[in-house]
């Protein structure tokens, strides 16, 4: 009698690692792309932790060019018209430097970075598209892929789960799945238990995405991100930040938002226009591009603009052995909301993959000199 397939639903890193992972080990996997547009990465690099190791493991599984690391100092904060490490960078010891990122951040920021920052030779959006070309290439029989189709419902047997149903009438029999797409949707699965209690006191919060196409490589060979504080309104008790990056023709910026602010559609247009002002104003008061002779904005030729209603949570911390139904057996929960390190090292814990030894309290780190300064 064959195994019956694994279910995997979700269409960002959490997903993106444990599909992975799970078919380099053979197993016979059915992937279902979730509902809605997958986030960006926020930063170029990855908070310093096993999740790096993990995707160093999965990019050797799957063949791909090998993503060395480095840890140190790789976001560059905007003040007094330059960029220059951010102000937690010069704390003592790793508890203070999350002190100090506390004092200086909005708190859904606060999980965007890590206490160290790791680094590979290339952004790591660049290395996400990598796993995600080799996965989707064909090279793989036992993966399927089901895009542009809900999940609606699951079938429950005994306390266990039977098989998962989707919007298009297609029931997929499996012993066993694993959620890993926006949790704000279950509410709308029939079948699963209500309520879960892993859903609460999250605090979720959104984000308005950009990336744009420039009409030149702006920054070649940086590989730092970007933090930029967005110019509060009259009023307004916030303050919030820019976060983005450079990569070949095009940058890639991330604003964090209210549940409030993301279904208010003028508010978002106006959030977009400072933005674009913002980064305009902040790379041509550095003299980033003064050698070009060019502004940040004369170099725009697209903007695609995605809007995430549960980008991060601003409360608790992730479960790296998952979060489970206490009703149904079988069906295990992973989430991206605290970010892409964190999502790849709960599939690390989960799955079992072994990673590095990583003390985040170690001193003993390679410190990098800024690139732009």
């Amino acid at each position: 009698m064959n195994k019956k397939p694994v279910v995997v639903i979700g269409d960002g890193w959490s997903a993106l690692g444990t599909v992975g992972f799970l078919v380099t080990s053979g197993v016979e996997v059915r992937w279902i792309q979730g509902a809605g547009p997958r986030s960006w990465a926020p930063l170029s690099c990855l908070g310093y932790g096993p999740g790096v190791s993990c995707v160093m493991n999965l990019v050797k599984l799957l063949g791909l060019e090998c993503a060395e690391w480095r840890t140190g100092s790789f976001i560059r904060e905007y003040r007094n018209k330059s960029f220059r490490e951010p102000a937690w960078v010069k704390a003592p010891s790793p508890s203070i430097r999350r002190d100090v990122q506390g004092e200086l951040l909005w708190a859904p920021e606060q999980k965007l970075v890590g206490v160290f920052d790791s680094c590979f030779k290339v952004p790591f959006t660049e290395i996400e598209e990598a796993i995600r070309q080799k996965l989707e290439g064909g090279g793989f029989p036992h993966l399927q892929r089901f895009q542009a189709v809900p999940v609606t419902g699951v079938q429950v047997d005994q306390g266990c789960i039977r098989s998962v149903v989707l919007g298009s009438g297609l029931e997929i029999d499996c012993e066993k799945m694993i959620y890993a797409d926006r949790w704000g949707l279950l509410y709308g699965i029939e079948g699963l238990p209500k309520p879960l209690s892993f859903m609460r006191n999250l605090d979720p919060f959104g984000a308005l995405q950009v990336t744009f196409t420039h009409s030149t490589a702006m920054m070649p060979g940086v590989l730092e991100s970007f933090l930029i504080a967005l110019p509060r309104e009259s009023g307004e008790k916030i303050e919030r930040h820019i976060w983005g990056y450079f990569s070949g023709h095009r940058s890639t910026w991330t604003l964090c938002l209210t549940q409030e602010e993301v279904e208010n559609n003028h508010e978002i247009a106006k959030k977009f226009r400072r933005l674009k002002s913002s980064l305009d104003r902040a790379f041509s008061a550095s003299g980033a591009f003064a050698e070009r002779q060019m502004a940040f904005l004369s170099t725009l030729s697209q903007e695609q603009v995605r809007l995430s209603e549960e980008f991060v949570f601003s409360s608790g911390k992730v479960n790296l052995q998952g979060e489970t139904c206490e009703r149904v057996s079988g069906i295990l929960f992973l989430t991206d909301a605290y970010g892409p390190s964190r999502a790849f090292e709960q599939v690390g814990a989960v799955l079992g993959i072994e990673t590095e030894n990583f003390d985040s309290q170690s001193e003993d780190l390679e410190w990098v000199s800024p690139h732009v300064s």
